[in-house]
């Protein structure tokens, strides 16, 4: 198990990277693309964010979700401000899927972990 400081320093890095990686200019022109890929990529960065999060600081699901969508839309409203950059609410979405994802995997693993432990101790 991950414990509290390492994951607080996982999650920082992992916050830094991807406000980094999410206001830095990108030159597409070169890259292979498929029609969504950024949408993929939102969906995947904040999945890992909320990996880490969550074993980070230990809030109520509902908190966490709120806390890591605020993150998603302040990263869209300063994308708003670059001039090389811009935003959707697709991104936001996608955002806020993967972080909601992480968190529906994790309570089902919970459910059926306690739905076996309930079952074993009867």
């Amino acid at each position: 198990m991950l414990s509290k400081n390492w994951a607080k320093v996982i999650f920082l890095v992992l916050l830094v990277a991807v406000t980094a990686a999410f206001l830095m200019q990108v030159s597409s022109g070169d890259l292979p693309r498929f029609e969504h890929l950024d949408k993929v990529v939102h969906f995947g960065a904040f999945f890992v964010l909320a990996w880490a999060f969550h074993h980070a600081f230990p809030i109520p699901i509902w908190l966490a979700l709120l806390v890591l969508s605020g993150y998603g839309l302040l990263i869209e409203y300063v994308q708003v401000l670059l001039p090389y950059r811009t935003s959707s609410w697709a991104d936001l979405a996608a955002d806020a899927a993967g972080a909601a994802t992480f968190y529906l995997i994790t309570w089902w693993r919970f459910m059926r972990h306690r739905k076996r432990r309930t079952k074993t101790s009867s």
